[in-house]
């Protein structure tokens, strides 16, 4: 039997995983004109995955894994998940998407994939970082060591957001960041075809899994020195939106990344997926909403924060 392709999406925090995943499973079926079984993991840090809600639910095998980073806390049950999918009789996928959460080290990843009890039954078709080309050059310290560390495992580094910087932004970015071995790809919301992001492995040369390896030890070293903190929470009351928009803007810097879906005074029966990344926030109406009607919100900061405090200032923005 065939070794399973494994494909791994990495990036740091509000780069556009989920966007350029959802992407790629809306693609497998007429791209390859059968249907192509997907399993897809998603790893998000938060004990809310909300990243698994966005996913878009096809024939594929959701796996969440989530309250944890997929390359130690939450490992063991990666390696169970992987075990279970290639015992499947029936079912058993053709491919297996992991995207792992934004604080996730992917060279790690690769390490598992590669625990002997897989070889033979898994192998690794790419590892794909997404960079969001408006926030990347503004990251410091550990976020930054971070989010090069994921740079430099990647086969495929998907320049995304490239809509909201300048020419000259985008080339100096390309030129002071980027590892020369990987395939570069501009984009804007994930739009790429898939012939250029699954199917990697016949591309691979000796050369990039030396490289994989080499990047492996320095990765894990690192690891060390990433300290990240989340919260959640959930209402089922209606927000008020310019209360929610101020409470966004006021938060601390070090809270890099927020996420989720809101409800708002005046559309109580519409919900709204809500990002904040950086200083950039969004909030857009959700249709076909099959979910439950209440606020679920996840902050992840790169240090300690004052969770009662925000939890109040939450509250108060209560209708």
């Amino acid at each position: 039997m065939a070794a399973v392709p494994v494909t791994i999406v990495s990036g740091f925090l509000g780069a556009g995983k989920t966007t350029l995943l959802n992407r790629i499973l809306n693609s497998v079926p007429s791209d390859k004109g059968k249907g192509l079984k997907v399993a897809v993991m998603v790893n998000d840090f938060g004990e809310l995955n909300i990243d698994s809600q966005l996913v878009v639910s096809a024939e594929q095998n959701m796996i969440s894994l989530e309250n944890g980073c997929i390359c130690c806390t939450v490992e063991s049950d990666l390696i169970a998940q992987l075990r279970k999918l290639l015992q499947l009789r029936e079912g058993r996928p053709d491919a297996i998407l992991i995207e792992t959460s934004g604080v996730s080290e992917p060279s790690k990843v690769v390490n598992t994939l590669r625990y002997p009890e897989f070889d033979n039954h898994l192998t690794v078709d790419a590892v794909i970082s997404v960079l969001d080309a408006d926030q990347f050059t503004n990251l410091e310290g550990s976020n930054k060591r971070l989010a090069m560390d994921q740079l430099s495992v990647a086969d495929v580094v998907v320049i995304n957001k490239v809509d909201l910087v300048s020419a000259e932004q985008l080339q100096n970015l390309k030129d002071n960041w980027l590892f020369p071995n990987a395939c570069v790809y501009e984009t804007s919301y994930g739009e790429l075809p898939l012939a250029l992001l699954l199917g990697q492995q016949a591309h691979h040369s000796a050369q990039s899994e030396h490289e994989h390896h080499h990047c492996d030890e320095r990765c894990q070293h690192q690891h060390q020195h990433h300290e990240f903190y989340s919260m959640s929470w959930q209402s089922e009351q209606p927000l008020k939106i310019q209360a929610l928009k101020a409470f966004f803007h006021s938060l601390p810097a070090s809270i890099y990344r927020a996420k989720g879906f809101v409800r708002l005074s005046g559309a109580e029966q519409q919900m709204f997926l809500l990002h904040k990344v950086g200083s950039r926030l969004s909030i857009d109406r959700q249709l076909n909403w099959q979910g439950e009607l209440k606020n679920q919100l996840v902050f992840i900061a790169g240090e300690p924060f004052d969770k009662k405090q925000l939890l109040a200032d939450l509250e108060a923005c209560v209708a």
